[in-house]
């Protein structure tokens, strides 16, 4: 996996969703469109907290010697990070392990802390570059879903998942301009 192409394509979308939240207002950042799903500010809130609590842990635990490698990487992890492939799956919260879910579960926040918030979160994810250029195959943590992946792919699975949420934003704005 070539690290500038992962940079590249993490910051052309977040580009996108950060545009985004510049332009929502607070009223439309907090409406949810039915009891059981999330608002746009959940939306975002959750893309951060995956990462910070999950997906960054992970990256840089697959550098140590403390790096848990259970299985290869299965058919799954060979389809998304070998192939490209990419499926939009529907995951329920619900479905995962604690602590995960209290991990991952959004809160609401207010337009300007998520705004000054999420400039943050982009800060991060790019200061993960040295990272990704000092690690090697070899370096791997294991993902429930894929096996034992690699840093860089540990660093691909944050743009995933915020392509992952892309539909749901989606929907979410669809809903908006409805009301």
């Amino acid at each position: 996996m070539n690290t500038t192409k992962l940079l590249a394509q993490f910051n052309k979308e977040i580009k996108i969703w950060l545009k985004d939240l510049e332009d929502f207002d607070e009223m439309q950042l907090f409406i949810n469109p039915s009891e059981k799903s999330w608002s746009l500010a959940e939306v975002y809130d959750h893309i951060m907290r995956v990462t910070r609590t999950y997906q960054i842990p992970n990256l840089q635990k697959s550098l140590t010697s403390e790096a848990a490698r259970k299985k290869r990487k299965n058919k799954y992890g060979l389809a998304v990070f070998n192939l490209g492939l990419r499926k939009n799956i529907k995951m329920k919260m619900e479905t995962f392990p604690q602590p995960l879910v209290s991990d991952f579960t959004p809160q609401k926040r207010q337009k300007s802390d998520l705004l000054q918030d999420f400039k943050l979160f982009i800060k991060e994810v790019n200061d993960l570059e040295p990272l990704l250029h000092q690690s090697t195959k070899l370096n791997k943590q294991y993902h429930p879903m894929f096996g034992d992946i690699n840093t860089k792919e540990w660093f691909a699975l944050i743009e995933l998942h915020i392509w992952q949420h892309k539909k749901q934003k989606k929907r979410i704005l669809e809903f908006l301009r409805n009301v």
